[in-house]
Parts: structure tokens; C-alpha cells; sequence
């Protein structure tokens, strides 16, 4: 299926998602931004609280993405933890569909890698998570970093 097959392909399930939810008195899961999470503009060197998980959790949609972008598990270590923003993500290559892509909120966390999913099991490759403005706290102080890999 192609990116963008895909794009509409998860904007409609999770909008019948939302339908069953709601017909069966259950909470829904947003389908556009949540409102009260403000993005924060952060730039490169600025320290950031990762927002706990449960303040992530209601951001998300039924395919665990904000504005298309998912969650993974294997981020929740990260969550309630300090990091240094390492620059924001203007441009990436979709390997899917081997073309570049332009993105706007997201960031890129130092040292903030990916080890391997449960799914496909440890990996060499050390990319780095995406990270949505919105899951990023901006923190004021001289406080250092903490938390995994920090």
C-alpha cells in the first residue's frame, strides 16, 4: 500500500473507530490535534521534558499517530525524562516509498535512539526517534539531562 493510500486508509478506520466508540458510550480518540497540548518552538540545544506518557496517550489516535506520526513503544522509556533537543526534522527520505518528504514539528532528541521494535526485533542501524512538538515539554532551567541514554 502506498504512503498515501495508507493516509487515508487510517483516517478512515480510525473515524469508524470513533463512531463504534462513541455509539457504545466509550471515550474517542482524536482525530486532529489535541488542543490543550500546545507545541512548544523549540530549537536546537533547548532542554525538554518528555511529557509522561499518559499526557502523550490522549494526543493519539487509534493508530497510536499525532499528524501522522506514531508513538512507538519502545519511546514510553523515555517519557517523564529530560533531553537536549538535537534540530528539527525539516526533511526526511520515506523509505516506503523511496522519496523526501517535508515535515514540520518534529524533533529530533540527542542521543534519543532507536534500539530494535518488538515487532522486528535489535537493530544496528541507530536512527533517531521522531518526536512531535507536542509530546516536548520546554524546561527553563540548568538542569541536566536524565533518563536512558542521557
Amino acid at each position: 500500500m502506498s504512503p498515501r493510500r495508507e493516509r487515508v486508509f487510517k483516517r478512515i478506520t480510525n473515524d469508524m473507530m470513533n463512531w463504534i466508540a462513541k455509539k457504545r458510550g466509550k471515550d474517542t480518540r482524536p482525530t486532529d490535534p489535541v488542543a490543550n497540548i500546545s507545541r512548544e518552538h523549540l530549537k536546537a540545544g533547548d532542554l525538554v521534558r518528555v511529557r509522561s506518557y499518559e499526557e502523550i496517550q490522549v494526543t493519539l489516535n487509534h493508530w497510536r499517530q499525532l499528524k501522522g506520526l506514531t508513538f512507538m513503544p519502545e519511546m514510553e522509556v523515555y517519557c517523564g525524562t529530560q533531553q537536549v533537543v538535537l534540530k528539527h526534522m525539516r526533511r526526511f527520505v520515506d523509505e516506503r516509498d523511496l522519496q523526501v518528504k517535508k515535515s514540520s514539528g518534529i524533533i529530533l532528541l540527542q542521543g534519543v535512539m532507536c534500539q530494535g521494535t518488538a515487532d522486528f526485533g535489535s537493530c544496528d542501524r541507530c536512527c533517531f526517534h521522531f518526536w512531535r512538538e507536542e509530546w516536548l515539554e520546554k524546561i527553563d532551567t540548568d538542569a541536566t539531562p536524565t533518563g536512558p541514554l542521557a
